[in-house]
């Protein structure tokens, strides 16, 4: 399948190697905590997260997107960020 016929579900179901992003240095800790938390979760469960702490939130995915190059990882991003939006 061509990545330009990717479904946000598609992108969404990619397991993303945040642990190797920290042993690297390119996120901290805190940051690896919120993503796991956030990440492959239901809509409901990541409404709640945001309720309680979107700013930091929106720091953490703003931070990958700065930072992380590799295609798979920003598309994932950009598609929690779509989500998060819509």
């Amino acid at each position: 399948m061509d990545q330009a016929e990717l479904t946000t579900d598609q992108v969404l179901n990619r397991d993303i190697p945040w642990e190797t992003y920290m042993s690297t240095k390119l996120i901290s800790g805190t940051s690896l905590q919120l993503l796991r938390r956030y990440d492959h979760r239901s809509e409901s469960q990541r409404a709640q997260l945001l309720d309680d702490d979107g700013p930091a939130y929106v720091r953490v995915f703003v931070r990958v997107l700065r930072d992380i190059f590799k295609e798979d990882t920003v598309e994932y991003v950009l598609a929690l960020i779509d989500e998060m939006l819509t």
